[in-house]
């Protein structure tokens, strides 16, 4: 089962970060080896957005058309996806950061990631296995007149 790490990055960020993926990648690796410290949980709180992972839930189970199931515990809420066979799960233990589990990154593209692309560009996923992390969707190209 492969892990990821969802995070909904500012828009001002995720200008800013588009082609310095390796920064922001470094930064939450830090943020998560210094979990506590206040000066790394005001710079994560000043990049990222609270992701709504009830509207991000009802998004992709109105995308897939499957009914969703949700599981409320002391620390956290955990949200099951029944899609073709397989159950994919998604974890919220705060307010900005998700973790997703899925068997493959075929079955995560199909599922979640298409999903989140129509939902917000501003998306910075992290396979924690594999240490790959990048954007949702790249950032739209702004006519210049």
């Amino acid at each position: 089962m492969r892990e990821y790490v969802i995070y909904w990055i500012k828009d001002e960020f995720s200008v800013h970060y588009f082609h310095k993926t390796n920064v922001l990648f470094q930064f939450f690796q830090e943020w998560r080896q210094h979990r506590g410290s206040s000066i790394y949980e005001q710079q994560f709180q000043e990049i990222t957005k609270p992701l709504p992972l009830e509207i991000l839930v009802q998004h992709v189970s109105k995308k897939i058309r499957k009914p969703v199931e949700l599981s409320f515990h002391e620390q956290e809420a955990s949200f099951y996806i029944n899609y073709k066979g397989k159950t994919l799960q998604l974890i919220q233990q705060n307010d900005r950061e998700v973790r997703f589990y899925a068997e493959s990154l075929h079955q995560a593209e199909e599922i979640l990631f298409n999903t989140l692309r129509t939902f917000h560009p501003s998306f910075f996923i992290i396979d924690t296995a594999y240490s790959h992390y990048g954007w949702i969707a790249p950032i739209k190209k702004q006519a210049i007149l």
